[in-house]
């Protein structure tokens, strides 16, 4: 429990808490009902949809919390002054990844209970499988990216590069659909869930490595 609290505090440094409220409350009241609705037509494109505009909110969101914060000319504050400066940013990273994961998993699951409860058609196995997947997808390909945009500190250059940054992801996700119902290819769908699934951790851990480890180097760089 105390190294949970640590987690929040170092976290709350980064990102406030009316954009934990937002992440984690707001918009997926916001989603999951819209979601729903879209599943009644076709399961595989609501949850392309609603997984994209999660996509473009999580590149937005980081703006206002973590951007910039690997690159040269970010301001730290008195964080780096602190004893306790490399154990804090680990927890705020590590706190930033799990958060984001949690952010990216409630909406297409608490919108497959709500449709599977409903008796609404197409909620089967593969459908399961194809939202694991989508959710591995979305958190290994957002993490990705906004490893590559943390490395931004100009306002502008952010801006202009984030729309067709989230859009990779949109474009991704709806390959993933094709794969899934798309009777002529014969691969297991199985497989992309776990091929995802590994990427999802490989991409952690080399995140979580690659932040740390690059702003404690541009501190102890300011601090010389």
């Amino acid at each position: 429990m105390k190294q949970l609290s640590r987690m929040i505090t170092a976290h709350n440094c980064f990102c406030s808490f009316l954009c934990n409220l937002v992440s984690l409350v707001l918009m997926p009241a916001f989603l999951i009902p819209i979601n729903v609705i879209v599943m009644r037509s076709n399961c595989y494109i609501s949850l392309v949809v609603t997984m994209t505009i999660l996509a473009f909110y999580t590149i937005f969101l980081d703006y206002y919390s973590f951007n910039g914060i690997t690159s040269k000319g970010f301001f730290l504050g008195m964080i780096k002054n602190s004893p306790y400066t490399a154990r804090n940013l680990k927890y705020a990273v590590l706190a930033d990844q799990i958060r984001r994961f949690i952010q990216i998993v409630i909406p297409p699951i608490m919108s497959v209970l709500i449709a599977a409860s409903a008796h609404i058609k197409g909620i089967d196995i593969k459908f399961l499988v194809f939202t694991l997947t989508m959710i591995f997808l979305n958190y290994s390909g957002t993490t990705c990216l906004l490893t590559i945009m943390r490395n931004i500190l100009t306002d502008i250059t952010y801006a202009l590069i984030s729309i067709p940054i989230a859009s990779i992801l949109g474009v991704l996700n709806a390959c993933m659909m094709f794969l899934f119902i798309h009777s002529s290819i014969h691969i297991p769908f199985i497989i992309w869930l776990l091929i995802t699934f590994i990427l999802s951790v490989m991409i952690s851990i080399y995140v979580f490595r690659y932040t740390t480890g690059r702003c404690l180097a541009n501190i102890q760089g300011d601090l010389t």
